[in-house]
């Protein structure tokens, strides 16, 4: 048996000897009086099972009955531990104390006498303020420990027994965020991604804050190849992480699968713009610029890249050096067209390609010193 909390008993329960003030203030029976006496004296000794019945008899008598009410809801909350029928109870109980108020309030307008007599008899006598403000607490508490059983239920892979409990909070209370993160990640333990996805999104509409939930949802849209879909929640999720790169990156990987290059252009941009120095999205970036037959900006791009890999004085990738060159050549940049063939010749001091394009280069530029020098060096190398 469940051991009995204390302190919900003061919420309002009855002491275990004589009849209550709030029992008194309310209409029941010689019997249902008797019936209250009998649940009490059950109650006082932690026998549950026979003291629910009887006040559900007094409830049934009497649907209002304050004491009844709160000792009915103090047993599913504690001693049965069913949140959800806890949950009723105490709901009802705050309507009951509700409508006291509102009797009160109207009895106020018209005779303020009699108003504070009602006051003291019905509210203050029996301390309804701190009733109503325990019992709001613990009815909201019952949400919580439904959430902590079902998170019990996922720790011990029981996820279809989660999902039921959480599918009973929603029903409870439909905006509960963490409800339907939780269902979705169970749904995703289960390998039903569609309903995963689903409740993912569910979440984000709830919550437009949930970055977990929106990367989710696009990478489950991804992994299903609905990569449009997958570039726009990671879209979303960017608009709650404004300075993180990877989302950008990841709407831009998506973006590039589906074969949209105008928008996976626009994503890597911005990935660039909070990660200046990433080589991988500069490199991606020019070859996009490329596709999308824009050579300029692809030459920059490429120029961008080539001018990061050297900035500690080594170049991992020559590659890029050299197609940097011939793009520059295109372009007639032969000014910027010396510079990088001539880190080209440093790479590689055999390339004849290297030597010729220095020599095109300054021909171009009428510079005959530098067309002196590297006419040189070609003759050197033969």
């Amino acid at each position: 048996m469940r051991k009995f909390n204390k302190g919900i008993l003061l919420i309002g329960i009855i002491l275990v000897f004589g009849t209550s003030l709030l029992a008194a203030s309310q209409d029941i029976s010689a019997q249902g009086k008797k019936n209250l006496r009998s649940a009490n004296m059950h109650l006082g000794g932690n026998r549950y099972e026979k003291a629910l019945p009887l006040y559900e008899l007094v409830l049934e008598e009497n649907p209002n009955h304050i004491d009844a009410l709160n000792n009915v809801a103090a047993i599913y909350y504690d001693m049965k531990g069913d949140y959800p029928k806890a949950r009723e109870y105490f709901i009802r109980l705050i309507d009951v104390i509700n409508s006291v108020y509102a009797e009160y309030e109207e009895i106020k307008q018209s005779d303020e006498k009699a108003a504070k007599k009602f006051y003291k008899n019905n509210i203050k006598k029996l301390k309804l303020e701190a009733m109503l403000e325990s019992v709001e607490q613990f009815k909201d508490n019952c949400i919580t420990k439904m959430v902590n059983e079902g998170k019990l239920k996922i720790q011990t892979e029981e996820f279809e027994a989660a999902i039921e409990i959480f599918t009973n909070i929603a029903e409870i209370v439909p905006d509960n965020t963490i409800t339907y993160r939780l269902m979705a990640l169970c749904y995703e333990k289960l390998d039903d991604m569609e309903n995963s996805r689903n409740y993912f999104i569910k979440t984000a509409e709830l919550d437009s804050t949930d970055v977990f939930a929106k990367q989710k949802v696009a990478s489950l849209y991804y992994n299903e190849g609905n990569f449009i879909e997958s570039g726009n929640w990671y879209l979303e999720a960017a608009k709650n992480e404004v300075e993180n790169p990877d989302n950008y990156y990841n709407a831009g990987l998506a973006y590039k699968n589906a074969d949209n290059d105008s928008l996976s252009y626009g994503a890597f941009q911005k990935a660039l713009e909070y990660d200046p120095e990433n080589m991988n999205i500069i490199v991606t970036l020019s070859n996009i610029a490329l596709s999308l037959k824009d050579n300029e900006a692809s030459t920059m791009y490429l120029q961008k890249a080539v001018d990061t890999d050297d900035a500690d004085g080594t170049i991992e990738n020559p590659v890029y050096v050299t197609t940097l060159c011939y793009k520059l050549y295109g372009l007639k940049r032969f000014d910027e067209l010396i510079k990088y063939a001539e880190m080209w010749h440093n790479l590689d001091n055999s390339s004849k390609e290297a030597v010729q394009m220095l020599y095109n280069a300054s021909k171009e530029l009428n510079n005959k010193e530098l067309m002196d020098k590297y006419n040189k060096m070609y003759k050197d190398m033969e």
